[in-house]
């Protein structure tokens, strides 16, 4: 019988033979980069391949064997920027911009970087640096535009939306870019502008209710009302649950249509879905007051106070109810909270008047048409002759 021989591999070509394997199966593995420039390209390389983690790996290299490589720091930067290490990115394109002065790119990123942490000013800085360096470069403005329009502040916003338009090499396909202008143009009650922007912005996206919304509040306020019922009635198809395009179709039979009790059967729908809903409680209070229901209307305008303590038009409207109901100091008190919350209001100063006209108080009366004049009101010589005669 032959005994079988024992084979035994020696260490050595062990070791051989599993260094061959990971350099045939796992050759990234295998780093030939030895000198700054090399890691600095590998980490380009990595970048433009859409591996930004890996193209960060690789210029930490570069910028550990020269730490005043500025367009290795920059590359970082922006690859931070990209998987959202905002802090990181914010270290890194300081040192680049430090190294590197006079660079639109360097600024726009740190820009970008400090927008995203929420450093508002430090991010406006550094994008009106860009503009200052290269007053072509559009993302800057787009990016100017996007934190004015976070600051409501939609005059700057729009003034930076058309320089960017205007600057920009490439069609702007982002239908979130032309919603945010149709929203800020209906701010600003350029309605028909908004129709323009709104559709562009459907060009791009057509299931955004939102934008449905805004095409309907613009053609509300230009007494498109068909259009306007119809943009509406899209948003409640790509979001049924929501009360918004219901309010939006009430307020067109309320506002254009003149059609109280239609508006009423809108609002009511509205109240299905919350009956907290602040708008709609105000629409029902409102509609009530308009078919003579002044009893009816006061716990609805009630309601959308409590929902909202500064809704300045709700109190005038409970204060109308009550001074039809005939509860002029409950009256009194609405109003003056309106006139609190809105110095300028008319509609207060005017029922005001009515019910110290009914008081007999000619003192308040006279005060209140006074400040009226003020205010250039069309009611002042109707009331003036009322207090006359008191």
């Amino acid at each position: 019988m032959k005994v079988a021989k024992t084979i035994i591999f020696k260490p050595v070509k062990m070791r051989f033979y599993t260094s061959l394997l990971i350099i045939l199966f796992f050759p990234f593995l295998v780093y030939s980069q030895t000198t700054p420039q090399e890691w600095y390209d590998k980490g380009v390389k990595l970048k433009g391949e859409k591996n930004p983690g890996d193209a960060i790996n690789a210029l930490k290299e570069a910028v550990k064997l020269r730490s005043d490589y500025k367009e290795a720091w920059y590359e970082m930067g922006w690859c931070q920027n990209d998987i959202k290490d905002y802090p990181g990115a914010i270290n890194s394109l300081k040192k680049a911009r430090a190294l590197w002065t006079g660079i639109p790119k360097v600024h726009f990123e740190l820009g970008y970087a400090f927008e995203k942490t929420n450093r508002i000013d430090s991010a406006i800085n550094q994008y009106n640096q860009t503009l200052q360096l290269n007053n072509t470069y559009s993302l800057a403005y787009k990016q100017l535009g996007y934190i004015y329009y976070n600051k409501s502040d939609h005059q700057t916003a729009l003034a930076n939306f058309l320089k960017y338009e205007e600057v920009a090499k490439n069609p702007i396909n982002d239908y979130l870019y032309w919603y945010r202008k149709g929203y800020m143009q209906n701010a600003l009650k350029q309605y028909d502008p908004a129709k323009i922007s709104l559709n562009k912005s459907l060009e791009f996206k057509t299931d955004y209710a939102n934008t449905y919304l805004e095409l309907g509040f613009a053609c509300k306020n230009l007494k498109q009302d068909d259009d306007a019922i119809a943009w509406y009635m899209k948003a409640m198809d790509l979001d049924p649950k929501s009360h918004v395009p219901l309010n939006g179709i009430a307020e067109v039979y309320r506002d254009n249509k003149k059609d109280i009790n239609e508006a009423m059967n809108w609002y009511k729908k509205t109240l299905m879905i919350n009956p907290d809903e602040r708008k709609a409680n105000y629409g029902i209070g409102f509609c009530n007051n308009s078919l003579g229901n002044y009893a009816e209307a006061v716990s609805f305008l009630q309601k959308a106070i409590e929902k909202e303590p500064t809704y300045t038009a709700a109190y005038v409207e409970l204060g109308y109810s009550q001074y039809k109901t005939g509860d002029n100091t409950g009256a009194l008190e609405s109003f003056n909270k309106a006139l609190t919350l809105n110095p300028k209001n008319e509609n207060a100063r005017y029922y005001a008047t009515l019910v110290y006209i009914v008081q007999n108080n000619k003192t308040m009366a006279q005060k209140m048409v006074d400040e009226l004049k003020a205010l250039n009101s069309k009611h002042v010589a109707t009331l003036q002759e009322k207090v006359n005669s008191l």
